[in-house]
């Protein structure tokens, strides 16, 4: 008998952790994508003639590397759609204030999703931000 006790505690503290795996699973399902490349992006005006354009290397410009810019919205409630979604506009704002400057070079857009009653959704965009010099 006392072994049979021990059988049916071990069967169900295993049925407790799968049921606690089950749970993690069902919390934490999500999507994750990677949506492209931008080779530049700004969206401010910046001073820049096309002429100038063929003489500015930007490589020689003021940078910094690997800066990261977000935007996060609540896509829907219990199912229903928010119509809501974040902005790839103020990723780009958010990373080209974090760098300090006026533009955005080789960046990469990313967009994670997760939902569970409430669907949030997070556009990231990682690249280099480029401080042009002032113009004259």
């Amino acid at each position: 008998m006392a072994g049979r006790r021990r059988t049916v505690r071990a069967l169900a503290a295993r049925m407790g952790s799968v049921a606690t795996l089950s749970a993690l699973a069902v919390l934490s399902s999500g999507c994750a994508t990677d949506e492209g490349n931008l080779t530049l992006a700004t969206t401010r005006p910046v001073g820049i003639a096309t002429r100038d354009i063929i003489d500015l290397d930007l490589d020689k410009l003021p940078s910094m590397h690997d800066i990261e810019g977000s935007d996060t919205a609540v896509t829907s409630v219990l199912f229903i759609p928010t119509l809501a979604g974040p902005s790839l506009a103020d990723a780009v704002d958010d990373a080209i204030a974090r760098g300090h400057g006026d533009i955005l070079t080789r960046a990469r857009v990313h967009t994670m999703k997760y939902w569970f009653l409430v669907g949030i959704e997070t556009l990231t965009v990682r690249g280099n931000v480029i401080d042009l010099p002032e113009s004259e």
